[in-house]
């Protein structure tokens, strides 16, 4: 048979699934018959198998065929009930009526049998709690007494317990034991000059060496790194590190040149400053300002400027007015006016050059009509506020960054 028949008959058979599946569910469940619902309840009472649970059978199906061997299972329960009751009370032993009321919870004489039990079990009870808290006794440690409380609260050296344990917890013991669940390098410091010749203070300074070693590879690893997020991970991993007024001291600094480099980033507004950015804070805080900003002049790089409507000439101005010429004088002639009381008789003068002609300046040419805008780069991003510096201890001087800024970027 070739694949596409195979392909065929799947998709029919699929297709006839689905449409089984959508036929059962939109089909009404169809309610039980009271053969049915006899037969349910039966079962249930065959599971128990309890006189009770029978007898709630024969309430509901008293007529019922299955009647008739529910009555004989009641008194075949009834019957092996007083005979094993019989049994356990000749032997009157603890195991005997455990195993009674094992197989007899619902018996008549299940009271009488847990009461004799109990009975029975305080001699080996007293035994043992004498037994184990003479062993406390001779551990004579904290956790010895609370292993007592918490197996006998109501013991009858409950209270004696209790009392020991207030005055351990008082001793180096009940310290070490608090530093063991603080856990943290204060605590093993406290624990040894508190006790420093305890039993326990050997312990203390190994485990010290140890949240040091472990501290100080932490440590090393977030300076190889060298950023914002190592050393706020090294924070959270020691938050009572040795090292932790370093890494906050650290995380500063390099804030502070993040800062200082987007803020010389924006200031040039060049893919190239983006870029460089970029390189030396990858992950820095405003990272993903520097790349959308880096991406949109990419693209205005590559798409070129926008078009722009051709311009008009302004129209050329026409040619000057005519030059206008100034009257003669009112003699007419060329010589000088007579002198008033005599002298010399008037002599005719040169001819003088006429004054140069008054011209009118053109108006001037409007000015070109604006170019249509080009399209709006989106706005640069608002200049954040510088990183608040950590506060200070009571002991120490303002923080100051430790490392000195990136390199300008190209130019």
């Amino acid at each position: 048979m070739r694949r596409a028949d195979w392909v065929g008959r799947l998709k029919i058979l699929t297709a006839a699934s689905a449409l089984a599946l959508m036929a059962a569910c939109a089909t009404a469940p169809v309610p039980a018959t009271p053969e049915q619902l006899e037969a349910q309840v039966w079962v249930a009472a065959e599971r128990a198998d309890t006189p009770a649970a029978y007898q709630a059978y024969l309430q509901t199906y008293g007529g019922w065929p299955r009647a008739a061997e529910a009555n004989q299972r009641i008194e075949a329960l009834m019957a092996a009930e007083r005979v094993a009751w019989t049994q356990t009370q000749r032997l009157n032993t603890e195991a005997a009526f455990e195993e009674y009321l094992r197989l007899y919870p619902w018996g008549a004489d299940a009271p009488r049998a847990e009461q004799r039990r109990a009975q029975l079990a305080a001699p080996r009870l007293a035994a043992e709690e004498r037994a184990f808290w003479s062993d406390v006794r001779d551990a004579d440690v904290i956790q010895a007494y609370e292993d007592y409380l918490n197996r006998y609260p109501s013991g009858p050296n409950a209270g004696a317990a209790r009392q020991r344990l207030d005055y351990l917890w008082t001793t180096d013991e009940g310290a070490w034991i608090r530093t063991q669940r603080a856990n943290s390098p204060g605590a093993y410091s406290d624990f040894i000059r508190a006790f420093p010749r305890s039993q326990y203070a050997v312990s203390a300074r190994q485990a010290l060496d140890e949240f040091a070693r472990r501290d100080d590879y932490a440590w090393d690893r977030a300076r190889r790194r060298d950023t914002v997020y190592e050393y706020e991970g090294y924070i959270r991993e020691f938050p009572d590190g040795l090292h932790r007024r370093d890494a906050e001291r650290r995380i500063y600094g390099l804030q502070q040149g993040d800062y200082q480099a987007w803020s010389r980033a924006r200031g040039i507004d060049r893919l190239d400053a983006y870029e460089f950015y970029l390189g030396s804070y990858p992950n820095g805080e405003y990272a993903n300002q520097a790349r959308d900003r880096a991406r949109y002049l990419r693209d205005q790089q590559h798409s070129g400027p926008p078009p722009q409507s051709p311009v008009t000439r302004p129209p050329q101005p026409g040619p000057p007015p005519p030059m206008v010429q100034s009257p003669p004088p009112p003699n007419g002639g060329g010589t000088r006016p007579p002198r008033s009381g005599g002298g010399r008789p008037d002599q005719p003068l040169a001819p003088t050059a006429p004054p140069p002609p008054a011209t009118v300046a053109p108006p001037p040419p409007p000015p070109p009509p604006s170019p249509p805008p080009a399209v709006a780069p989106p706005p640069l991003p608002a200049a954040p506020p510088p990183p608040e510096p950590p506060a200070p201890a009571d002991d120490e001087a303002p923080l100051r960054p430790e490392f000195s800024d990136s390199a300008d970027p190209p130019r």
